[in-house]
């Protein structure tokens, strides 16, 4: 039994404030400190300390007392067992009567297993009659010294640790809880990690508290962690940052790999802020732990597609707390050690000091996969776009991420945001389905397991027992765009075929397409009167690049030609001309003569393409960080000079109809 006196001892010698900033981001607030709760979900503080009492509470969950019974909650512990493990990291021994007390806490002997288990793994690796894992270990690169380094070590297998830790007087549970054994048929007791060369992990304070084993030949799986136990979390747990902690603090950066081997190889050449994730990608936890001590988090990732769509998950943590998140991509689909050994440390350190932040990463990413130029590349562009920030729909910054979509994509914000609201809704649905499939499946696992009774092994259900718990298919709302091989005419003339994908116009190049409509319907009648207009046609930017095929293959017909010769040399570059160069009504509701109309349509699409080149530039004025100051001073002079070309061609087509204003609607 714990005395009074032992429990008032620890209770000073640990502050709370500082227990609660090992997991929690506070901020003073007057004479307390405010945080979000670490026991429940929130991003508005409602977790306050009052030091002056040393207790904390949480208006949000209503949680709270002092500072055992938050590491009770935090640490899944009763209240003795709170005691001694604050006792433990305050480095105070008490004097406990209790039969466990000889023995430690249950969390320290499964440390102690773990750390035993270390000792026992390094040994079979640097003296074992096995050299397996020495071999291994320096086709990577990584000599003796680097193994007594890092405690790298070799698990035999066949029973060597179990007998090992009983003679050492380790018990068949504790063995169990700190998963370096597992029960098989009957009872019987062996090593988890066999012919594998392992990785010790480490927690905070330096003590080792799971392992990851590598294979080192052909098999499944190539990596096998520890499992979830009292002492390790590989949500919360990162490799390698009891070494990394201090250089972290002193660089304010942080940087995150996803191997064992990428952490050392950057250690060994001097990058020593590194840490890495355990099996996993960056999660929430991940995010708080690091940003106590940095507040620029980079992800390192591999240059392969698995490493972009790394990038692409851990956009949900932009906003967790004021954490600066950037991403480096390697090239040539590198890992950091095959980097670090073909091109160097200072290569790897020049990458990582230009860092791209993680938004605009994902985001120019999303213009690499799609080409968005045509609108088809645009609309699966946008909706990978909206996928990706739904994460962050409920954000008070999802304007901006709007805005910053539109600009790489050259769409307008207001298309942006209802396609957002339908992807959205579309995510949402595919969601509720996955959880009611696995909530389904899970029942029909349980059905099966209850007909052949308890201990029978997991089984498939019959496949027509599938049927009942697949559920139905998420419905897609179709979106409003006009379909691809219709971005020039209307449906009517060019129906969408089922499989292709679905284009997204923004309003001013729905209206510049029905002005190029208008443009190639009245050349086509008229192609004489237009010669003298040629240089002006080849300013246009055109949506459809049939109009534009058409339009160059009238001019190139001589002067004179008759229109039905026109049309046939038109057809023979374009099929679809007859329909398009049909859709123009200009010619038939304008009162104004033929030149007027010409002069007009192409004063109105050049102030169209004029318009839509001064909205990339401010676009790519806002977003690329790449642009000099002279680059941007020149963008700057171009912009002013289009402002007052639009400003005459809207002075010159002012007071003339505008026939096909709806059509472009």
């Amino acid at each position: 039994m714990i005395s009074d006196e032992d429990r008032e001892r620890v209770r000073a010698a640990t502050d709370l404030v500082q227990l609660v900033q090992e997991t929690v981001e506070l901020r003073p607030r007057g004479q307390e400190f405010w945080g979000c709760c670490p026991f429940h979900g929130e991003k508005t503080p409602s977790f306050h300390i009052i030091p002056a009492t040393q207790v904390w509470h949480c208006f949000g969950c209503g949680e709270g007392g002092d500072v055992f019974s938050y590491v009770m909650k935090r640490e899944n512990l009763t209240f003795p067992d709170a005691i001694r493990y604050l006792a433990d990291r305050a480095g105070i021994e008490i004097a406990d009567d209790a039969p466990t007390a000889r023995r430690g806490t249950k969390r320290t002997r499964i440390i102690d297993v773990c750390e035993e288990t270390c000792a026992f793994y390094h040994t079979m690796l640097m003296r074992g009659k096995d050299g397996r894992g020495r071999t291994y270990f320096a086709s990577r690169g990584l000599g003796s010294d680097i193994c007594q380094r890092y405690r790298l070590g070799f698990a035999p297998g066949r029973g060597a640790l179990v007998a090992h830790l009983s003679s050492k007087g380790f018990t068949p549970r504790e063995m169990v809880d700190a998963n370096v054994a597992i029960r098989r048929d009957r009872g019987n007791l062996a090593d988890r990690f066999y012919e594998r060369v392992m990785f010790p992990i480490f927690d905070e304070q330096g003590r080792c508290i799971a392992f990851g084993g590598r294979i080192m030949g052909a098999g499944e799986p190539k990596y096998l962690n520890t499992a979830e136990t009292p002492v390790f979390h590989k949500k919360r747990n990162l490799y390698g940052f009891n070494w990394a902690k201090e250089h972290i603090v002193a660089a304010n950066e942080a940087i995150v790999v996803e191997g064992y081997t990428d952490a050392i190889a950057c250690w060994e050449a001097g990058i020593k802020n590194v840490v890495a994730t355990l099996g996993t990608a960056l999660t929430e936890h991940h995010v708080k732990t690091l940003t106590r001590f940095a507040k620029r988090i980079v992800y390192l990732f591999d240059g392969d597609a698995a490493g972009q769509k790394a990038a692409e998950r851990a956009i949900q943590f932009v906003e967790t707390g004021s954490v600066d998140l950037r991403c480096v991509i390697l090239p040539d689909d590198l890992d950091p050690a095959d980097f670090l050994r073909d091109r160097g440390g200072e290569k790897l350190r020049a990458l990582l000091d230009a860092a791209e932040p993680l938004m605009d990463f994902v985001f120019r990413k999303l213009e690499d996969r799609s080409d968005v130029s045509t609108p088809g590349g645009r609309a699966r562009a946008l909706e990978d776009a909206c996928r990706l920030i739904y994460p962050l729909r409920d954000s008070y910054m999802i304007d901006t991420y709007y805005m910053q979509i539109a600009d790489r994509l050259g769409a307008d914000v207001d298309m942006v945001r209802q396609s957002a609201t339908k992807v959205f809704r579309q995510v949402a649905q595919e969601e509720q389905t996955a959880k009611k499939r696995e909530r389904n499946r899970e029942r029909a696992q349980r059905a099966v397991s209850d007909r052949r009774g308890e201990d029978a092994r997991p089984v498939a259900p019959a496949p027509e027992a599938m049927d009942a718990w697949e559920g139905a298919p998420v419905e897609e709302e179709p979106y409003d765009y006009v379909p691809v091989e219709a971005q020039a005419a209307p449906a009517s003339f060019a129906p969408a075929a089922p499989s292709q994908p679905a284009a997204a116009l923004t309003e001013l190049e729905r209206r510049s397409l029905a002005g190029e409509r208008e443009l190639v319907c009245l050349l086509a009648s008229y192609p004489d009167s237009f010669r003298a207009f040629a240089d002006r046609i080849t300013e246009i930017s055109w949506i459809d690049p049939r109009n534009e095929t058409i339009a160059w293959a009238v001019l190139a017909t001589p002067e004179g030609t008759p229109v039905p010769e026109v049309m046939s040399s038109v057809r023979s570059v374009c099929p679809e001309a007859s329909k398009l160069v049909s859709a123009g009504t200009i010619d038939a509701t304008s009162a104004h003569p033929t030149e007027t109309n010409i002069e007009f349509l192409l004063d109105t699409l050049e102030l169209y393409t004029i318009r839509r080149r001064m909205r990339a530039a401010q676009a790519r004025l806002r977003t690329d960080r790449t642009l000099s100051a002279e680059e941007r001073r020149d963008m700057t002079i171009k912009a002013t000079q289009d402002a007052a070309r639009v400003r005459e061609l809207e002075r010159a087509v002012e007071g003339v109809a505008d026939p096909f204003r709806t059509l472009g609607s």
